[in-house]
């Protein structure tokens, strides 16, 4: 028998990908806090959904540092036994921008999940 990935069984650990990714930030840039949205925050996951956590920054970055930040968080989460398969989707942003993401939907912070 095939041991085979299905969207439900990568969807079942999210928890687990938001603690390994939290602490993966934490490595990486230390100064950063993270935060859920999306469906996991609104409780409406399905079989299709990402995990959308929020890293926010204490400054605002350019397309190019967002692009490497985001390949070292994920390169060190994976170190701390991320999948690679985990449906795992990384927002970076600035603090100034926190509100925005507020305004469109439930915001959870990593200590609250």
């Amino acid at each position: 028998m095939v041991n085979e990935t299905t969207p439900l069984s990568r969807l079942i650990g999210w928890k687990r990908y938001v603690k390994i990714v939290s602490e993966a930030v934490r490595k990486v840039i230390p100064e950063a806090r993270v935060y859920l949205i999306g469906g996991a925050a609104e409780s409406r996951l399905t079989i299709e959904s990402d995990i959308d956590l929020l890293v926010v920054l204490p400054r605002e970055i350019d397309f190019r540092e967002a692009v490497e930040l985001r390949a070292k968080i994920l390169e060190e989460a994976e170190k701390l036994t991320l999948p690679p398969h985990a449906p795992v989707e990384l927002h970076l942003i600035s603090n100034g921008e926190l509100g925005e993401y507020r305004k469109r939907g439930k915001v959870i912070s990593e200590e609250d999940i």
